[in-house]
């Protein structure tokens, strides 16, 4: 059988006197002011995950057009529904 050595235990410092204990429990709590990070400010609202099928070549059509026209992925999916809309309305 495997000889592990005992686990040392913990060499902490005793605790302080009660004399010594901060009051703090009973001071009133400080709310932290909003912290506002990038990711907020980014938000867009998008919540609901959209997952289809598509052909590697469609897939590769969208991703080139995308990114040569510096727009996100949901962002060219938005525009085509819209354009495709405006276009069946007429």
């Amino acid at each position: 059988m495997a000889n592990f050595p005992k686990p040392r235990r913990s060499t902490l410092p005793p605790p302080p006197p009660p004399s010594e204990i901060k009051d703090n429990l009973n001071q009133p709590e400080h709310v932290p002011v909003e912290f506002i990070d990038g990711r907020s400010l980014r938000a867009t609202g998008r919540t609901t995950q959209f997952t289809t099928r598509v052909t590697e070549k469609l897939q590769h059509d969208i991703k080139v057009f995308a990114a040569q026209h510096k727009i996100k992925l949901n962002e060219f999916l938005e525009q085509a529904f819209d354009a495709l809309k405006e276009k069946i309305a007429k």
